[in-house]
Parts: structure tokens; C-alpha cells; sequence
């Protein structure tokens, strides 16, 4: 559930060009659906789980996407670097465009208790020392905690 309040200064409209140039700049091949997933997640205001991005799939002009087709092109998205998985304490994989003023590592808030996860851009992320040899990939930080909308005290503990 997104709430009005939600910090994301940076979701806004992407037309079908953008969302195309950037996958051919990426040097990949450009379907119709790769495009509307693409486009999707850059207009976002929030990393969107795989059921959030099919509901707005099929709310728009695009229709009615096969599930499987669509999780597949989310992972591509994800293989080629032009998007990445956010997963939180609840196991939920959301999928983030990634935005080119948001290069950097940085991390992600899930208020823990409406499910609602974000991107924190101003929150550097200092990578860690790896042993020799060793070589990151990627790097994900989760800061689980309750979001303005649901209150400032945390849930209680069961």
C-alpha cells in the first residue's frame, strides 16, 4: 500500500522512447513488453513487487501480461543492471528501476507495517573491505522500521 506522503521525488512520466533508448543504449533488443515493464518501474514511486506491477500492467492501455512473461523480464531487467531486487524482512521481491541519478549504492526503508518500501538516494552506503580476490556484485541494505503515515511507535512484538 503507497501512501500519499511517500518521499520520492524522482518517479515521473517516461515516454515509450525514453524507456526504448535506454534499453538499446544497454545494447539489448526492444520488445513492446520490455518496454511497458521498463517504463513502469521508472515511473514509479516506489519499488513495485511483481502482483503491484502486473495490477498496473493491466490498469493500463498494455493489458493483461502473462505472469511468467512478465517475472521473466523483471529478472532480464535485473541481469542486465537496469533494474535491481529489493527484498525485505516480509521476503517480498520488489523491482526498482534503476535511475541514473541514483547510480550510487544506497539504501531501502520497508515500514513493517504497511509493506511500503523506498528508495533512501541521499543515504550513501560505504562499500565494505572484501578479501582479496573477492569481488561485489551488488550490495542490499534494508532499513526495516514504521513510516510516517503509520505512526511513529513500532509495531508490538508477537
Amino acid at each position: 500500500m503507497a501512501h500519499s506522503s511517500l518521499p520520492h521525488p524522482l518517479a515521473a512520466k517516461v515516454s515509450d522512447t525514453d524507456a526504448a533508448q535506454r534499453l538499446r543504449a544497454a545494447g539489448q533488443r526492444v520488445t513492446r513488453l520490455r518496454v511497458v515493464v521498463f517504463k513502469t518501474l521508472l515511473e514509479a514511486e516506489q519499488p513495485l513487487s511483481h502482483p503491484e506491477l502486473q495490477q498496473r500492467l493491466e490498469a493500463s492501455e498494455t493489458g493483461g501480461v502473462d505472469r511468467v512473461s512478465l517475472y521473466r523480464n523483471l529478472e532480464w531487467l535485473v541481469q542486465i543492471g537496469l533494474a535491481h531486487r529489493i527484498t525485505a524482512d516480509d521476503r517480498v521481491w520488489r523491482f526498482s528501476a534503476r535511475r541514473e541519478e541514483m547510480a550510487t549504492q544506497h539504501p531501502h526503508f520497508h515500514c513493517v507495517s504497511c509493506g511500503q518500501v523506498f528508495c533512501l538516494p541521499e543515504s550513501s552506503v560505504p562499500v565494505p573491505c572484501l578479501p582479496a580476490d573477492y569481488s561485489m556484485i551488488e550490495m542490499e541494505l534494508v532499513v526495516n522500521g514504521v513510516c510516517a503515515h503509520c505512526g511513529k511507535a513500532p509495531p508490538p512484538k508477537n
